[in-house]
């Protein structure tokens, strides 16, 4: 038995790390691409990886190219491992191939708003794994797949696995609870509506909260030029600002943070889950986050009034607190991990049988 996952982002490289687990590293091996902390990350939380190509940014064309290029080098490693099923979020470089092959492919998703993606992936699928609250978005494709939901969020995989350590903010020369945690926007991206968009608004509460209090603010960038984009604009607190370059504990960081404040869904998503109080700027509401919201974590909508911004760093903070959020994820949501070992189970049984 052989498993092949393909990850395009550090969420899902830790995501499906937690299969290895299950099916033991020998048997499972990952595709990634140099993008963000991908290579870093993998090569943290994988025994056997491959690193295939890169993110080439906002142009069609080179998009197109790239995904041509890509997918010739999964041809040569795929035939070379011959898995027996394939799991992956939505990458369409990945299942075309998978299918293209005959190798049974497992995707899942929480972004139906990413509809190109989709439609390129979920109709070759063998099976569709999405929370229970996304089923009516991808129901378009429950005459093409079989839809598998859950009651939960794919986040919840490394909550339920993950420890914060205080010593991972003491590294960077911070205490827990001392600091705001910074996350522009996917600025790049087809649904993202501006680059502009996607740093004013995480910029803007930077400022406020360098102004209007005495915390430190972490900014983790996507790119380069978000690094140095934030470090020429906030220069003017440049001994309270500290810019990421390198991967690290993100649960641990989010945990001991007094506030994280994100342009995207997924650290949003963990750090409520967490007990922290977490503001997105992604230009529109998510389903995900709504569902989170609803069950009672400390998750906000930008844009907010700055007198609220205040109160939520003047919250309660320490481990009871954070502790008390995640039991209630523990008892009330169904763990991802087990359900994909679940549906890939199924799918080698049905072809030993």
């Amino acid at each position: 038995m052989k498993i092949w996952v393909e990850a395009l982002t550090p969420k899902q490289i830790l995501l499906f790390s937690y299969i290895q687990d299950i099916f033991g590293s020998q048997n499972v091996f990952l595709t990634t691409r140099d993008y963000d902390l991908n290579a870093n990350l993998a090569s943290k939380r994988w025994s056997r990886h491959f690193l295939v190509g890169r993110y080439p940014g906002a142009s069609s064309i080179a998009k197109t190219r790239e995904s041509i290029k890509r997918q010739e080098k999964l041809i040569d490693i795929v035939s070379s491992e011959k898995p027996d099923v394939h799991l992956t979020f939505v990458s369409p470089d990945s299942v075309r191939v998978a299918f293209g092959l005959g190798i049974p492919v497992i995707t899942s998703s929480d972004s139906p708003h990413s509809d190109a993606v989709s439609r390129l992936t979920i109709p070759l699928s063998r099976i569709f794994v999405t929370p229970y609250f996304l089923l009516e978005d991808f129901e378009k494709y429950n005459r093409l797949v079989e839809v598998v939901g859950f009651e939960g969020v794919f986040e919840l995989a490394w909550i339920l696995r993950e420890k914060p350590d205080p010593k991972v903010p003491r590294e960077l020369g911070l205490e827990p609870f001392s600091y705001a945690l910074v996350r522009p926007g996917e600025e790049k991206s087809y649904y993202y509506p501006s680059p502009a968009f996607a740093t004013r608004m995480p910029l803007s509460i930077a400022r406020m909260i360098l102004r209007r209090t005495d915390l430190t603010v972490i900014v983790y960038p996507r790119y380069p030029d978000q690094a140095l984009l934030y470090r020429r604009l906030l220069s003017r607190w440049n001994n309270r600002v500290k810019i990421l370059e390198g991967a690290t504990d993100f649960v641990s960081l989010e945990y001991h943070a007094r506030l994280v404040i994100t342009g995207g869904g997924t650290m949003a998503t963990e750090s409520a889950l967490l007990g922290t109080p977490s503001i997105s700027t992604y230009p529109g509401e998510l389903k995900v986050h709504k569902f989170i919201r609803k069950r009672g974590f400390p998750l906000y909508k930008a844009p907010l009034p700055q007198s609220f911004i205040e109160k939520l760093l003047l919250l309660e903070t320490g481990p009871g607190e954070r502790e008390r959020y995640i039991q209630r994820a523990k008892k009330t949501l169904q763990d991802p991990i087990s359900v994909f070992a679940r549906e890939i189970t199924r799918i080698i049984n049905r072809n030993e049988n």
